[in-house]
């Protein structure tokens, strides 16, 4: 069974305030709740990890308007990849259902009625 960890409750105006204080302990705060996050992936978020420490990068010494800018642009690109993974996996998924029922018998072991 796959168990889901509940996400703490994100408080918009709480990080949002905390934004407008002190930039600096919104940054710390950001940067140690993105490394949480990717640690829970293990080595399976070795991938995403690369791509947030990319992401950060390109953002170093941008203005506000110029990181929303390519942090949704990146978020596009991350969505068309992940949308095309997912098209493959589904026709994967579906050329592995098609050779499964041209088989002669089934998984718990009964045969396919005969026309």
């Amino acid at each position: 069974m796959i168990k889901f960890n509940a996400a703490p409750a994100f408080d918009f105006d709480e990080w949002a305030t905390l934004y407008q204080r002190d930039p600096e302990a919104f940054e710390a705060r950001r940067k140690a709740m993105l490394a949480i996050e990717i640690a829970k992936g293990g080595v399976h978020a070795e991938a995403g990890k690369q791509l947030v420490e990319k992401l950060e990068a390109q953002l170093a010494g941008k203005t506000d308007a110029e990181r929303i800018n390519l942090s949704m642009l990146a978020m596009v690109a991350s969505a068309k990849s992940m949308a095309e993974r997912l098209g493959a996996l589904g026709d994967s998924l579906q050329q592995h259902a098609a050779a499964a029922s041209n088989r002669p018998g089934r998984p718990d072991g009964s045969q396919r009625p005969t026309a």
